[in-house]
């Protein structure tokens, strides 16, 4: 899988996600533009969710956090390509 095709995956993903947590009434270029943390009081357990969905360790949380939500998308394109779970155990990891 290349890398637009992980970013235009987890874009969907943390994009639903948000809409499940906070139920905005926003398009999804005005969730993308959103800090999350300033906004919302139970941020935390969207964090949470998007590193259960993605397979990221929590370790990684605080590298989620810092920005808005298209940072957030970025950082776990990232991050969950370089995650042990996200390959096949043919393919190894880099």
């Amino acid at each position: 899988m290349d890398t637009l095709e992980k970013e235009r995956i987890v874009k969907k993903n943390i994009i639903d996600i948000f809409k499940e947590y906070f139920n905005p009434n926003l398009t999804e270029d005005e969730i993308l533009q959103i800090n999350p943390k300033e906004v919302y009081e139970n941020a935390s357990s969207y964090y949470e969710s998007i590193l259960d969905v993605f397979l990221i360790e929590t370790e990684h949380e605080s590298d989620l956090t810092r920005g808005c939500v298209k940072d957030t998308v970025a950082t776990v394109t990232k991050l969950w390509s370089k995650t042990p779970h996200s390959f096949y155990p043919w393919e190894g990891v880099n």
